[in-house]
């Protein structure tokens, strides 16, 4: 019984150690008002429910330490499911995952379709930023 309970509560301990992903707006709106009040450039992930690369950039790269942090300090993150959501026309959905940085008034700075590696969704991070 006492290994038992010992087991319970080291998994219990790993769970909520677990690296949570960035903190996300899910409406546009929230974000820009958000993007704006915090003086920050806006991230924007449009995704749809059951995209096999959208659950990876959300589940994997988005929780890697790097990256999270970066997102946060940052930007401010929204992620817009294409089919729930209202996404502004000037963001097109080419492909899901797709990913615009804007400036904080909502102009396009940087875009990039599709899901990638850790390392190299840090890589177009730091330079949408350094063009903010």
């Amino acid at each position: 019984m006492k290994k038992i309970f010992a087991l319970m509560f080291l998994l219990l301990g790993s769970l909520l150690l677990a690296s949570d992903g960035p903190k996300l707006y899910h409406d546009y709106k929230s974000g820009f008002e958000a993007a704006q009040k915090e003086n920050k450039m806006m991230m924007i992930m449009i995704h749809l429910k059951g995209c096999p690369e959208c659950a990876y950039m959300e589940n994997v790269v988005f929780k890697d330490e790097k990256v999270r942090a970066y997102m946060d300090a940052n930007f401010v993150n929204v992620a817009l499911e294409f089919r729930e959501t209202e996404v502004p026309a000037k963001y097109p959905r080419i492909g899901v995952p797709t990913f615009y940085i804007t400036d904080k008034e909502g102009n396009i700075v940087e875009r990039q379709i599709g899901g990638t590696r850790s390392d190299r969704f840090l890589q177009f991070l730091e330079k949408a930023k350094s063009k903010g």
